[in-house]
């Protein structure tokens, strides 16, 4: 489910599903208690119904005035739920009745109470009850809890559909100005944590890495005109050059997880490190080069100022203790793209890859073989070129 649906509508469908059942819990509730209500209602009617006749008519049934007991029949009659009042003999037959006038109604409920007078039964009340009113009056409280609850649930649904379709924009736009990508992953989150995986550590990682030691991936990039733009450029001109390289490369770093180190007169230096070495760290490191290279070029662009770059990316495991071991490792990297740079003209990017060739990494990019282990980037797939052009606009967005 995750990533079939996206966020604009699992969090709707997730509040109304709430909604649904909040409706149906209350429903049931609601229900059973104003069915007692109204059975209640109905019974304390019909016993002050009876209690009220049973007192008007004791006397007159004493002394056997029939006409008082019609006008109590009456009077008790008068009360719109009631419809009838009879009085009916020990056999069972009727002696006189009070009724509203209209159809016999269709929820008629008879309630009856033997009188005795002298403890001697002399005849039976019967009175007819219209419970409909009365259920209706409680139906009603339903009804103004379903108004209630639609308006609600058209509130609650509305305001998280707009939620979540604001939030799954923005969880996209996010995640397009990551590297990665791939299958189509329609789950705004789940294509946030794919995108952001390879670029985080866990601690677990990081305590056995300190061990066995890191994945370093140094990436050189070589000025081979830099002495030329010593004596093109005036001093502040050149400050001012530096400092913007020095800018873009610090946010591109923050884009990749990078960190800059220090290198020779004319070469710029950062490494990416991983726990292990794979395809998806190397890709990593040349999304983060080429973003790297086009960025520079806007900036050489924009200053009017010609920049010759090669980048040259070499990898290896280096050891974290003792320091001596990856002072060493680090220098040998340092070395080893300083050669290749020396052998490679300006704006191109080489790899240096020991664990795969060329079809190997032919899965991540195009590349053209320049020497043993050595591959020269033509280009990225057509999903992930897009990709990379959206980030470097936006960076160049931030940077110039």
């Amino acid at each position: 489910m995750h990533r079939q649906y996206s966020m604009a509508v699992k969090l709707p469908a997730a509040v109304l599903s709430l909604c649904l059942l909040l409706l149906f819990v209350s429903w049931v509730v609601l229900t059973h208690q104003t069915n007692q209500l109204a059975s209640k209602a109905i019974n304390d009617k019909s016993l002050g119904a009876l209690n009220q006749l049973d007192q008007l008519i004791r006397a007159p049934l004493f002394n056997n005035d029939r006409i008082s007991v019609q006008v109590a029949l009456t009077k008790v009659a008068d009360d719109p739920a009631i419809f009838s009042a009879s009085l009916f003999d020990v056999d069972n037959q009727l002696i006189t009745q009070s009724r509203q006038t209209g159809q016999l109604g269709a929820n008629l409920e008879r309630f009856s109470r033997d009188i005795e007078v002298e403890d001697t039964l002399v005849g039976t009340l019967v009175i007819a009850l219209n419970s409909q009113p009365i259920y209706a009056q409680y139906r009603q409280v339903l009804i103004n809890w379903m108004v209630i609850w639609l308006l609600f649930t058209a509130g609650c649904t509305y305001a998280s559909y707009r939620f979540s379709e604001q939030l799954s924009r923005r969880l996209r736009l996010l995640s397009n100005r990551l590297p990665g990508g791939g299958d189509k992953i329609i789950d705004e989150l789940t294509d946030l944590e794919v995108r952001v995986q390879p670029l985080l550590s866990n601690s677990g990682q990081i305590d056995e890495a300190s061990n066995t030691g890191y994945y370093y991936s140094l990436v050189t990039a070589s000025i081979k005109n830099r002495q030329r733009l010593n004596t093109q450029l005036n001093r502040e001109s050149l400050e001012l050059l530096f400092e913007k390289i020095d800018y873009c490369t610090a946010r591109t770093l923050e884009l990749y997880g990078g960190k800059r180190i220090e290198g020779t007169d004319g070469t710029l230096c950062f490494y990416i490190r991983s726990t292990q070495s794979s395809k998806q760290h190397l890709l990593i490191c040349l999304m983060a080069v080429y973003s790297l290279q086009q960025l520079l070029e806007k900036l050489s662009a924009n200053l009017g100022v010609d920049l010759e770059i090669n980048w040259t990316l070499c990898s290896g495991n280096l050891s974290q203790l003792p320091l001596f071991r990856y002072d060493e490792g680090m220098a040998a990297l340092k070395h080893q793209c300083a050669e290749l740079a020396a052998r490679i003209q300006e704006g191109i990017i080489v790899l240096h890859s020991t664990e795969y060739d060329i079809e190997a990494l032919s899965s991540i990019a195009r590349f053209l073989v320049f020497d043993d282990h050595c591959f020269i980037l033509q280009g990225f797939p057509e999903g992930r070129q897009s990709l990379l052009e959206k980030q470097v606009l936006h960076l160049a967005n931030v940077c110039l």
